[in-house]
């Protein structure tokens, strides 16, 4: 069994990095980079704050997650974070005889199949994003035995809200989007076709621990438990929270947002769990946790 005293962490700004953070072992030093501190597209920074800190981990926070921008723009950000970033900590981890954690997604998939997706299910991605996370998780399994891929999908948790002078909405959070939305419009419409899981960040976290614990290496799928389309999701927000929306459904073909996403995507527990780690708690129990205890003007009610 592993024992972790130094744990480097990248993207140390991000809901999940946040959330490994807080729930670090006691006896886990956290070295927390943001980018401005560790640009993991640069290999000779990764290479110079490697040989500083000498960690025993790495733990790749960073990513690039916008989804539909990367269809507009093209693929050169996308697959310059999500996949010669990772290329560059490879290399170096594997240099110092180290492993990496890295995160990838549920988009990764194409959503053909009717049941949950295990970590053997051949891959498909529809997006530029997908197809960038998928060459990550190549580059870093093919790295080193010692690495994990850690698949996650439609992420929420406490995170820090950057608003701009138009009062940019958060980004990546589909319960905070949801509520700040319905601060100022009475109906919205949500798709109702794509089906997947809500993943608690500090749920996801205390098992990522238990993961590493193990030393087991490899590719795993990591969700809480159950599944829903996104737009009983958003009703269930505005149940929750008291909120009076009404959630129209549509068709992802008529959102027709820029990037294809995934109409079923939900992650299957069964290796996780073969691992000795319990399923993790339903997705709605987790959101009712999580808001109860976002501040009331984050949730754009203020």
């Amino acid at each position: 069994m592993p024992s972790f005293t130094k744990v480097l962490l990248t993207g140390a700004d991000g809901q999940l990095a946040n959330a490994i953070k807080r729930t670090a072992p006691e006896s886990c030093e956290i070295i927390a980079l943001g980018r401005n501190d560790l640009d993991i597209c640069d290999g000779a920074n990764v290479s110079k704050v490697l040989l500083a800190h000498h960690p025993d981990c790495v733990i790749n926070g960073a990513a690039y997650n916008l989804v539909d921008k990367a269809e507009i723009d093209g693929a050169a950000d996308a697959f310059a974070i999500n996949a010669i970033g990772v290329a560059h900590l490879t290399r170096h981890c594997k240099m110092q005889d180290i492993p990496l954690v890295h995160f990838s997604t549920d988009f990764v998939f194409d959503g053909h199949k009717k049941s949950p997706y295990t970590e053997t299910d051949c891959t498909g991605p529809l997006s530029v994003y997908g197809a960038s996370k998928l060459a990550g998780e190549n580059i870093t399994l093919s790295s080193s035995d010692m690495n994990y891929v850690v698949r996650v999908s439609r992420l929420f948790g406490p995170i820090k809200i950057k608003e701009n002078s138009a009062g940019q909405k958060p980004t990546g959070n589909f319960p905070l989007t949801m509520l700040k939305l319905a601060a100022s419009h009475s109906q919205i419409r949500v798709v109702n076709d794509q089906i997947g899981t809500p993943s608690y960040t500090p749920d996801l976290a205390k098992v990522l621990w238990q993961l590493l614990e193990k030393g087991a290496g490899g590719l795993f799928h990591l969700s809480n438990s159950g599944e829903v389309a996104f737009d009983e999701y958003a009703r269930t927000i505005f149940e929750i929270a008291k909120v009076d929306c009404e959630v129209i459904g549509i068709s992802s073909a008529e959102y027709n947002a820029p990037a294809k996403r995934p109409l079923y995507s939900t992650l299957s527990q069964q290796k996780l769990h073969q691992t000795g780690i319990q399923p993790l708690r339903p997705w709605r129990d987790a959101l009712e946790e999580y808001l109860k205890n976002i501040p009331t003007k984050m949730a754009g009610h203020a």
